[in-house]
């Protein structure tokens, strides 16, 4: 791609994500907007794309549609399908993205929706956000993907900057993916000062890390990737192994 392509895919990125309006913002602590208005998620978001050329994208935990929205915008020509487990969330986000016909909101459990998508795309490239309150279903979301990669909202990667979630004592992070009956080789997480970055992000509030999880698919290209640093689970792979 040449450099008056690249200009002009970063000003679609660009005007997609600040063109959202923050509807989220009646509850999420974040504020609301695209990747909870973090710019560098929706920047690592694309490169991954741009990598890996996905047949569909997954977004689980809609709420109003915030990241839909943008989704809708940024990736017009990729089949996007989304959920909330909350009827009225789901409503909303369905009308609000009425007008665009690539996109696909159902009121269901989010593991179902993974399941479904992974089944019949390939691979998929996905957008983890479905952790509120009881019923954290992020291991049931994870063990549904055959081919794709997972890009986990609320994720622990260890920086101060960076906040997450926890449930039942287990931290959305490392200890979620030790717990998984096939557990991942590998997963990245952002390089906070990293010094290429296009531009700065403009969330001053809450600002959550994000975990990549390559599942069923070659990781080189995030191997490659400035901007993520890789963390191996290798070892403990090899361990549930030969217990099993």
């Amino acid at each position: 791609m040449g450099a008056n392509s690249l200009d002009k895919r970063m000003s679609e990125i660009l005007s997609c994500f600040y063109g959202v309006e923050r509807a989220g913002a009646v509850r999420l602590s974040d504020g609301g907007g695209p990747f909870g208005f973090d710019v560098h998620t929706a920047l690592l978001f694309e490169e991954i794309a741009v990598a890996y050329r996905p047949a569909a994208i997954v977004e689980t935990g809609c709420f109003l549609g915030d990241t839909t929205a943008y989704l809708a915008g940024a990736y017009s020509e990729i089949p996007i399908f989304t959920c909330d487990i909350d009827a009225g969330a789901a409503q909303f986000t369905a009308s609000r993205l009425s007008g665009s016909d690539h996109v696909v909101v159902k009121h269901c459990d989010s593991p179902s929706l993974v399941a479904e998508v992974s089944e019949r795309h390939s691979p998929i490239l996905l957008f983890l956000d479905a952790h509120w309150g009881e019923g954290w279903p992020l291991a049931r979301e994870l063990a549904a993907i055959h081919d794709g990669v997972a890009v986990i909202h609320d994720f622990d990667i260890g920086h101060p900057r960076f906040d997450h979630d926890e449930y039942d004592g287990v931290r959305c992070g490392p200890d979620v993916l030790k717990q998984l009956s096939n557990i991942p080789d590998v997963f990245f997480t952002p390089e906070p000062d990293a010094a290429d970055y296009p531009l700065p992000c403009l969330q001053v509030g809450r600002r959550a890390g994000v975990g990549i999880v390559p599942i069923g698919v070659d990781h080189g290209p995030l191997d490659e990737n400035p901007h993520l640093t890789r963390h191996s689970l290798s070892a403990l792979r090899g361990t549930e192994t030969a217990a099993s």
